[in-house]
């Protein structure tokens, strides 16, 4: 059988690294590495199933979130995001095309990370179930002593002035955001290198104080006392990060510096976190034993190859017609305020719009439909807007 070992190639936040390190330890060996980010673009060196643990953030490229038909998935620990889009135009979970629902569905249920998740395969009719983090399964190192040091990650200099007043001990700042595409041409076994020195960092700490969930929950695996602040002002920290709550010892981040925390005498990580852990582990260690499917329904590599750039490109015409149709209508505005006198053209142009895509989806047989039924709704609930705008 071969394997894969899913990582985002130009992330931002060494989170995405340590994801990447949880599952790795499943596998018994790495055949290819396959980038989150283009899933679609994966092609096996035959004609082959590769067994890939998909647990991960979904996805930045959301033009382009789609599934190589070579990937045989274990979709578990799984974030889907709802996505707004810059221009204005709400892309929602449309990213979510069919080919993907069907892959859910063929090799679900899918493990959801948060909340969030569930909700949206709840409402996609996606049967789901809560995984948990994969983070959750790291191992400890053996080699690595309790020291004096409270680590402090995702924290404001002010939270941090707060710390070092009641404690003698040192507070070492620790970042894991970095600049997009630092470890872009790094290999694997570097990147690995990272993860390992700050694993260790965490696992050696007296305490660590985080606004992250990649650090706090591998500080729960690792056994090292965390602290998680959670900043209540984001609607999406409500299902993401509060989901884990009643896994870590937590506190709102506005209460912080009025807290009375013992920094000497931290309390002991909540144990409810085993449970998924355990199921986690056992789930794994299964799917990568478990024979590899028929190669039968496999299409052709060179057939693939023939359409899938094209199908790339293509896939992005929905939301990049739902923007020209905007800065149309917002054109429109700026020109005349007589805009309910001008509808049936503008209408015109929203209709050319609309069957250009309609055209390119016929005419390519790896364009994905779902969109398309969207596409009429969104475009009338946007000339709504404008329409009361005015």
């Amino acid at each position: 059988m071969k394997y894969g070992l899913l990582y985002y190639k130009d992330t931002d936040n060494i989170g995405d690294d340590i994801q990447t390190y949880a599952q790795e330890r499943f596998l018994p060996k790495v055949d290819y590495l396959i980038d989150r980010e283009n899933l679609e673009l994966f092609i096996p060196n035959k004609k082959e199933r590769v067994k890939l643990i998909m647990n991960a953030w979904y996805i930045h490229d959301f033009f382009n979130f789609d599934i190589s038909p070579y990937i045989e998935p274990l979709y578990t620990s799984m974030f889907l995001k709802k996505i707004p889009y810059e221009g204005g135009v709400t892309v929602g979970t449309d990213y979510l095309n069919a080919n993907l629902l069907e892959s859910f569905k063929k090799y679900g249920p899918v493990g959801t990370r948060d909340n969030h998740t569930k909700k949206i395969l709840d409402k996609l009719g996606v049967p789901n179930y809560f995984s948990g983090c994969m983070t959750l399964t790291i191992n400890k190192f053996p080699n690595v002593k309790k020291e004096d040091y409270i680590v402090v990650v995702g924290l404001t200099d002010k939270e941090i002035n707060y710390i070092k007043k009641k404690t003698k001990r040192k507070v070492i700042k620790f970042v894991q955001d970095v600049k997009r595409g630092s470890f872009s041409n790094e290999s694997w076994d570097e990147r690995k290198k990272r993860v390992e020195d700050t694993l260790k960092l965490y696992q050696g700490a007296h305490l660590v104080i985080t606004t992250k969930l990649h650090c706090s929950l591998p500080c729960l695996a690792l056994g090292t006392p965390v602290l998680l602040l959670y900043d209540t002002s984001f609607a999406e920290n409500k299902d993401r990060i509060g989901t884990f709550l009643p896994y870590l010892n937590h506190l709102k981040r506005e209460e912080f510096i009025n807290s009375k925390i013992d920094f000497e005498h931290p309390k002991k990580n909540p144990s409810k976190y085993i449970e998924l852990r355990n199921n986690l582990e056992e789930m794994c260690s299964r799917f990568v034993l478990q024979a590899n499917k028929s190669i039968t329904d496999l299409p052709d590599i060179d057939d693939y190859k023939r359409y899938l750039i094209k199908s790339r490109n293509m896939r992005e015409l929905p939301v990049k017609l739902l923007i020209e149709l905007q800065r149309i209508y917002e054109d429109e505005c700026v020109k005349s305020s007589k805009m309910h006198d001008r509808i049936e053209e503008l209408d015109y142009k929203y209709k050319h719009l609309e069957e250009d895509y309609i055209r390119i989806v016929e005419e390519n047989k790896y364009l994905d439909k779902r969109l398309n039924e969207t596409i009429d709704f969104k475009i009338r609930k946007f000339i709504k807007k404008i329409l009361r705008r005015k």
